[in-house]
């Protein structure tokens, strides 16, 4: 048995989605000011780390190619081969990107010997990941056509598939973007009195939280191609004349 394959190529993987931007680091609080004629001021909390930035959604994956078209023109038909002509594959959906990372909370501003250091800021949330990409379109099954006047092949089935393309899966999401540190705390130095307004370090620095992860697609498989169209025409009979 001989075969003849005219199959479609199968479509591209979607491209990956592009990572999410990290976070900007939080501002650092400032130091404490104690002048000699007039009240303290309080050294700063550090300052919020900014958010990391949503993943890139990934891409749609490539259309599967169309399969070759088979034509075949005999007096007698004997069989012998088997013909494939199926449509290629649609490419499948790209994978999400990852989230940015959260920034880094501000160092909290130093005591400068005469008030409390101030702990630093909250870390930033990690960004969502990407969703990933569609599946790309399954391509075309190629059309086949026989004409004969005898078929001396012993069967009247010709093995032979014209199917259209599978639809390409779609991309899986992006991993989340990771939390951001908290920011360091300022320094408290030297011998001094605490002031009543300047009592506390303040509120302790936190993590930020991760982001979520992307998704696949909801009916993100590609379509099935269109199935090639079959035609075998015999003009005689199964029987040839005699020489």
């Amino acid at each position: 048995m001989h075969n003849i394959i005219l199959n479609g190529t199968d479509g591209a993987v979607g491209f990956t989605g592009p990572e999410g931007l990290n976070g900007g680091l939080g501002i650092n609080g400032n130091k404490a000011n104690c002048p000699w004629c007039c009240d303290d001021d309080c050294a700063e909390l550090g300052g919020p780390g900014g958010p990391g930035g949503p993943g890139g959604n990934g891409g749609t994956g490539g259309p599967g190619g169309a399969a070759g078209n088979f034509r075949l023109e005999v007096e007698i038909y004997y069989g012998g081969f088997n013909i494939s002509s199926v449509g290629g594959k649609g490419g499948d959906g790209g994978t999400g990107g990852k989230g940015g990372t959260g920034g880094k909370g501000g160092k909290g501003g130093d005591g400068d010997d005469c008030e409390l250091g101030r702990h630093g800021g909250n870390g930033g949330h990690g960004g969502r990941g990407g969703d990933g990409g569609f599946g790309g379109p399954g391509g075309r099954g190629g059309d086949i056509s026989i004409v004969m006047k005898h078929n001396q092949s012993g069967s009247t089935q010709i093995p032979m598939q014209t199917n259209g393309g599978a639809g390409g899966r779609p991309g899986v999401g992006g991993s989340q973007g990771l939390a951001g540190q908290p920011g360091d705390d300022g320094k408290t130095t030297g011998t001094f009195s605490k002031s009543s307004d300047c009592k506390t370090m303040g509120p302790v620095a936190s993590w930020g939280s991760e982001g979520g992860v992307g998704v696949s697609p909801v009916n993100g498989v590609g379509s099935t191609g269109t199935e090639g169209i079959v035609s075998i025409i015999t003009t005689g009979t199964d029987t040839p004349p005699t020489p």
